[in-house]
């Protein structure tokens, strides 16, 4: 098995690559107000964590049909794909090398997506063990229409000092929008904890991740940005979001924008403050 059930979906909702400033007449009232460059970032981080997903699903069970959300939601894929297990590459290790997903031309989801084309999943062995290294490859790979390009790496850097399971995401990728609505490029290096819930391995619900690292893009307007996440972002499975942590965003030729997801309450909100202004997010 490649994995136990790491990175379930995690949309990671880092806000804000500002298009613009506006200078209002009053110099001593400039503000910097536009927080929509929030859906590029979310969309890029929210494919490439559905990638772990599906992987995760594959390595546990052999199919795409049970993967859930949580411990009492249905099912999101349906039955559809074809996954073909390689054991010819390494005949004598206990985990099979590669894991290939054929989506086809169209395969619906319980969720409604529609996806499309392969995912190539390759593993030098088990999850859980230290070294193990994970590289998922999507190939002509579709969500809707939207073509995810690049990879997601995986890397097990063992157990920290509290004995919680460590490991390093390395990100390189690229998101085409569907109907010609422009690309959106990706890069991520971080650090992630599995801070609570790895000795329940079936149980999703009480899963909870930290989040440490920068990440870069540029987003379909052209604009590029840079984040580094500055107190440790918790994602908590059973809220399916980040429910604590900061993170700065700087975009180019703009002020930096401190994204603070809370103190741990589930509410799905989040405060941006831009050049001392305070905006509140709606994070679903």
């Amino acid at each position: 098995m490649i994995t136990h059930k790491t990175f379930r979906k995690l949309s990671l909702i880092i806000a804000v690559v500002a298009v613009g400033f506006t200078a209002s007449c009053r110099r001593d009232k400039d503000k910097d107000s536009d927080t929509s460059a929030s859906k590029n970032e979310n969309q890029a981080e929210a494919y490439f964590n559905e990638l772990n997903s599906i992987a995760d699903q594959v390595g546990t069970t052999g199919n795409v049909s049970a993967l859930k959300l949580s411990e009492d939601a249905g099912t999101l894929l349906a039955n559809c794909a074809v996954i073909t297990i390689d054991t010819a590459s390494n005949p004598s290790a206990a985990t099979p090398n590669v894991y290939t997903i054929d989506f086809g031309t169209g395969c619906v989801g319980n969720d409604g997506k529609t996806r499309e084309g392969i995912l190539v999943i390759t593993a030098t062995g088990a999850y859980l063990n230290p070294g193990t290294v994970i590289t998922i490859t999507p190939q002509g790979y579709k969500v809707n229409g939207n073509e995810v390009q690049g990879y997601r790496r995986v890397t097990n850097l063992g157990e920290n000092s509290e004995g919680q399971p460590t490991f390093s995401v390395e990100v390189d990728g690229t998101v085409i929008l569907a109907d010609n609505a422009g690309t959106i490029e990706w890069t991520a290096n971080r650090i992630r904890t599995w801070v609570s819930g790895f000795n329940t391995p079936l149980l999703f619900s009480d899963d909870e991740y930290g989040l440490t690292g920068t990440s870069a893009g540029t987003r379909v307007n052209g604009v590029s940005w840079t984040s580094t996440i500055n107190t440790q972002l918790l994602y908590r499975h059973s809220c399916r979001q980040i429910v604590s942590g900061t993170i700065t965003i700087s975009p180019e030729n703009k002020f930096d924008r401190v994204v603070d997801f809370g103190t741990g309450d589930c509410d799905y909100t989040a405060t941006v403050t831009i050049n001392g202004n305070t905006y509140t997010i709606t994070l679903l």
